[in-house]
């Protein structure tokens, strides 16, 4: 297989598997769980998390706002960021439950 074949293979599985931990994150981490390859993609969020920190870093630094619009900006990126860790931590906690109950069964 061509370089680029693979890759584009691995972005379709990447981007498939990522929204349907977005839309159907108990379905997800259950296939995933049974296929442990895709498992790096259950910290996909804290990948997020590390690009939105870094990303407000370097805006920071460029792009001086004062006033509503640096409440609201404040608002969005905070809002952000808990939502980004409250999705983590139930991927995490839905991974942490199959993993239990599939070695309980053997």
């Amino acid at each position: 297989m061509r370089k680029r074949t693979f890759f584009i293979y691995v972005a379709y599985v990447w981007t498939k598997t990522l929204l349907g931990l977005t839309f159907h994150p108990y379905v997800s981490v259950r296939e995933t769980v049974r296929r442990p390859v895709l498992l790096p993609v259950i910290i996909s969020p804290l990948i997020g998390l590390g690009i939105l920190l870094i990303t407000g870093k370097i805006a920071s630094l460029l792009i001086v706002v004062y006033d509503l619009k640096r409440e609201l900006i404040s608002l969005f990126l905070s809002t952000t960021l808990i939502s980004i860790v409250l999705w983590q931590m139930l991927l995490l906690y839905l991974l942490i439950s199959f993993l239990s109950t599939s070695l309980k069964k053997r």
